[in-house]
């Protein structure tokens, strides 16, 4: 009725009121009609939210949404190649956009590697151009709501300057902050000196990733505390255990549950001999543990298994453990019980949704007794075929020989149990890490651990 015969003569108003109940996708077409529509496709309320891809196919792409919506754009995502120096650049060339974007209320950098390749540019070293970069966010950003590098080491060795950049200029804003690392060595790292003492300004922060070193009493009796908001996610990497660590007291995780009733704990083990020994002294009664994990850790820690199973049964959701395969042969994990602690866990879990378990031997009865406990409530239930056997535990060289060999009709039983088709991991469907020790097993959990730090 405004327009009369010519859509070209719509109000802008009304041209991205229209826009705004599409998908992007079909905003591009839609753009097509006339020049009138494709000037209104990048109104600042149609791209509050732009992610970057900046390999050689999105390129050009991310290339031109920097330029047109970096200024005004709300929350921004940048993936990138970290052993590429194009995308690394790239990265840097976008960050330079958003410096002056006073709008950025979430800022994520996405890197496929804990270690960032940089290259010099014009005699200056790129990683101070980042740096400088991301502190002009944290100080022209007039709201920023959310802050994760995307576990890029060089970056969080800045740790505390950043924290402290987000108290001066965001404490009653920042909800969701990521300081969480992934050290590939956990045996010899250097554990930079953390000034916690930042958190206490934050009123807004609900959700927070950080190292396990880091993790103390007094950190988390700041949350604990009327004038903050709830804690709801808390996400803590743990990788060697300094004999020096004093862990956090069960009545500290009590009085944090107490104030936080929806609270929940996520842990990750990564490359950590040295914390699945110690697991029990991080494990704590109150501790609401909702999701375990452990990457390439070279053993179980039963007693731990137990202790999950037996204290966190009304909160645990999920549990991932992935180690290689040692010259293609599973590992084996040893219980002091007749019974299987994984069965054990999924009985006694009742809010159980997936179960992942790569590299370690486990009997076919075993399995069909998890899908049966947890039936069409587990989600996921990740095997790999060659970890599979008839009978009790693979303790002799015949046993051995005959793992990866189950009943014809398995599949059926553990598909009936869950309500849903199911078959085990084929070899060519398992990361290169897991079959190959020399292969880079950063990239078998990268994206795992990403997730975790999704706005």
């Amino acid at each position: 009725m405004a327009a009369g015969p010519n859509w070209g003569t719509l109000p802008s108003v009304i041209i991205v009121e229209i826009l705004s109940y599409l998908s992007r996708k079909d905003r591009l077409k839609t753009s097509s009609v006339c020049k009138r529509w494709r000037s209104c496709l990048f109104h600042p309320t149609l791209w509050q939210k732009v992610t970057y891809k900046l390999g050689s196919m999105y390129r050009q792409q991310a290339k031109f949404l920097a330029d047109t919506c970096g200024r005004f754009v709300r929350e921004t995502t940048i993936e990138f190649n970290s052993h590429n120096s194009i995308e690394v650049r790239e990265c840097c060339r976008i960050l330079d956009v958003l410096a002056n974007n006073k709008n950025t209320q979430a800022l994520s950098i996405r890197p496929s590697s804990c270690h960032v390749e940089w290259p010099s540019v014009a005699g200056t070293d790129l990683v101070d151009r980042f740096l400088d970069n991301i502190e002009a966010v944290l100080r022209n950003s007039r709201k920023l709501q959310h802050f994760s590098l995307g576990y890029a080491e060089e970056l969080l060795q800045y740790s505390c300057d950043f924290l402290l950049q987000l108290a001066d200029h965001h404490s009653n804003h920042l909800e969701s902050l990521h300081l969480a690392s992934i050290k590939e060595d956990s045996e010899s790292y250097g554990i930079i000196e953390l000034n916690t003492a930042p958190f206490e300004r934050f009123s807004c922060l609900h959700t927070l990733s950080i190292d396990y070193d880091h993790l103390t009493n007094n950190l988390l009796e700041l949350f604990a505390n009327n004038r903050k908001a709830k804690l709801r996610k808390l996400t803590l990497h743990v990788h060697g255990v300094e004999p020096d660590h004093q862990g956090v007291r069960n009545e500290t995780w009590r009085k944090l549950r107490n104030y936080c009733p929806q609270l929940g704990v996520t842990i990750n083990l990564i490359h950590s001999t040295e914390g699945t020994h110690r697991l029990l002294d991080i494990l704590q009664v109150h501790m609401p543990l909702v999701h375990f994990r452990q990457f390439f850790c070279t053993n179980i820690n039963v007693a731990a298994i137990n202790y999950i199973a037996t204290h966190f049964g009304n909160t645990l959701r999920s549990v991932y453990i992935m180690d290689g395969l040692l010259q293609g042969l599973p590992s084996l994990y040893h219980s002091t019980t007749p019974e299987d602690p994984f069965v054990m866990l999924a009985w006694r879990c009742s809010k159980l949704e997936h179960f992942t378990l790569i590299g370690y031997a486990m009997s076919e009865e075993d399995v069909v007794a998890i899908a049966r406990l947890r039936g069409d409530q587990l989600k996921s239930l990740v095997l790999p075929e060659n970890c599979l056997h008839q009978g009790e535990s693979p303790d002799d060289l015949q046993t051995w020989a005959n793992i990866g060999e189950v009943s014809d009709n398995f599949s059926h039983k553990v598909s009936e149990g869950l309500g849903q088709t199911w078959h085990p991991l084929r070899d060519d469907e398992l990361h290169p890490a897991i079959l190959n020790f020399h292969a880079d097993a950063e990239s078998a959990y990268m994206n795992i651990l990403l997730q975790d730090q999704t706005w």
